[in-house]
């Protein structure tokens, strides 16, 4: 059994870009998150859950839209928080100026994410950061510059695709690499080497960029640290075919088809998610090597992590763009499916000492939860799907590996469930489980909240992740399936991090002691 499984944990599913501090740019960044980690500590919260931190191509605010399986997004740089900063007093005092403290205030006053506005400027500034420790750094033969090449080589075997597809993403102007010049886009390695050479600055900023982001990461994971906090990261299913993996890697992929999800109660015609399908032959013949790889690098930042879409791993819904192929699952037989899903897991958890956690949400086969069972890999329990003939059933009686929660980002909050979804009689069944026969149902999911998560905390499940809305009883959502606009992936929390234990000293006296109950 993983280390993380013999004691059980409590904690809070609170997107980075979700969060506040008093010196964001708009967006919660890595130090931000850094600072909310004594929040969590104050609320006896030792886990946190993130949504997917890869980078995400321009227009784009989908955090499974990734541009790269390892790439984390510049977006999350906290640009004023970088140790060299110091040596670029010109800078400082052009972001100190009154014209650019009223962009970042407008930003920041914002309650949703501008994502294009916040990319234009940290990249813009990105770009002088880079060009002033060129001069200061590189130019001068600093250590800082040799610890910039040691990551460099150290991460060669994915940045080096990542930087050069970035590059040439941008110099094409966004066109899909398959209309590239054929030597870009068939990856000739003269024609690579020379664009290396002739336009390194351009390449080397997206590495820098990338140095940046990680050397902050591990800043703030030692404060996780300090504070008693584990990061649960997660890894999308698949990345968008405009991205470095594919080009660099396109032969392990199927880009003659799709994946989705197939028709089910909540779409009829079921899901395309615009995602090219995995070669399963080549998948399985290098033994997983490109997720074994993912996985090595994200230890780097989370201690445990949630492999999104589990299923899909063990049969996938892939929909051929001929239009005269039907679209239906890769595998039909049960047998194979099974063992294609297991010999995953497998090679997924031997890849780093974290503990995959699966999203196995929605129809699953019988078969997926066994050999979850078996490899002792923690499912997810949902409080409010978890009923029998209307009848809830009591966490307590939840099965102990497992991931006990109120809801997804995918789903509407507790409170918008209590107030549309839900009938009376749903909530009233909901409200007997968790507070007895002979309660009153509460009107609102704010004055049911506390024996709710109690129940929940009380649990068997080894580890309980609340969203941070079903924690303050908020009702705005993260992300409305099938749908497109700026109502997903926006959300930000109201409070900042450094005023949090001030303003929400209520909140923190209530969450406290049933998130310790179970430490």
């Amino acid at each position: 059994m993983h280390d993380l499984l013999r004691t059980k944990h409590a904690g809070t599913l609170f997107p980075v870009f979700s969060m506040r501090s008093e010196k964001d740019w708009g967006i919660g960044d890595i130090k931000t998150m850094e600072r909310w980690f004594p929040n969590l500590k104050a609320m006896n919260l030792n886990l946190l859950q993130v949504l997917p931190m890869n980078e995400m191509p321009a227009g784009v605010n989908c955090p499974y839209t990734a541009l790269s399986a390892f790439a984390i997004d510049p977006i999350y740089i906290s640009i004023e928080d970088l140790p060299e900063m110091k040596d670029f007093p010109w800078l400082r005092d052009e972001i100190a100026s009154q014209p650019f403290q009223e962009k970042l205030a407008a930003l920041r006053a914002s309650d949703k994410v501008k994502y294009e506005e916040v990319r234009f400027l940290k990249f813009t500034m990105m770009w002088k950061v880079f060009e002033a420790f060129k001069g200061v750094h590189i130019d001068n033969n600093t250590e800082l510059w040799h610890n910039f090449q040691k990551y460099c080589e150290e991460n060669a075997s994915w940045l080096d695709d990542y930087a050069q597809f970035r590059h040439l993403k941008d110099n094409y102007k966004w066109a899909s690499w398959t209309q590239w010049e054929p030597w870009f886009r068939d990856r000739d390695k003269g024609a690579l080497t020379d664009m290396n050479n002739r336009e390194w600055m351009q390449v080397t900023y997206f590495k820098y960029m990338q140095w940046c982001l990680c050397r902050q990461w591990a800043d703030a994971r030692a404060k996780a640290r300090e504070c008693g906090v584990r990061i649960l990261g997660d890894l999308p299913f698949m990345v968008n075919q405009e991205s470095a993996d594919i080009w660099s890697r396109r032969e392990e992929f199927d880009l003659t088809k799709e994946a989705g999800a197939p028709p089910d109660a909540f779409s009829a015609d079921g899901q395309h998610w615009g995602l090219p399908a995995y070669n399963w032959q080549a998948q399985q013949g290098n033994g997983f090597s490109w997720w074994r790889s993912k996985v090595k690098h994200a230890a780097s930042f989370y201690d445990f992590f949630r492999v999104d879409h589990m299923v899909g791993f063990f049969r996938t819904w892939v929909i051929p763009f001929d239009k005269n192929i039907k679209a239906n699952f890769d595998i039909l037989d049960p047998a194979a499916q099974r063992k294609r899903g297991h010999d995953f897991l497998v090679a997924v958890s031997e890849a780093s000492e974290m503990l995959p956690v699966a999203e196995d949400l929605g129809v699953i086969p019988p078969y997926v939860g066994e050999v979850l069972a078996a490899l002792q890999i923690p499912g997810y329990k949902i409080i409010r799907w978890e009923q029998k003939k209307g009848i809830f059933t009591d966490p307590k009686d939840y099965f102990p590996i497992s991931i006990a929660t109120t809801s997804t980002h995918d789903m509407e909050t507790m409170a918008e469930w209590w107030k549309t979804k839900a009938n009376i009689k749903e909530r009233k069944a909901l409200w007997t489980m968790a507070a007895g026969k002979n309660s009153r149902v509460p009107s609102t999911y704010m004055k049911a909240k506390e024996k709710i998560l109690k129940k929940l905390f009380e649990g068997s499940s080894k580890l309980a992740v609340v969203p941070i809305q079903d924690l303050t009883g908020e009702d705005t959502r993260i992300n409305l399936p099938n749908s497109v606009g700026d109502h997903n992936w926006t959300y930000r929390y109201g409070a900042n991090a450094e005023t949090f234990q001030k303003e929400q000293a209520a909140l923190i006296k209530q969450i406290a002691p049933l998130a310790k109950a179970r430490l």
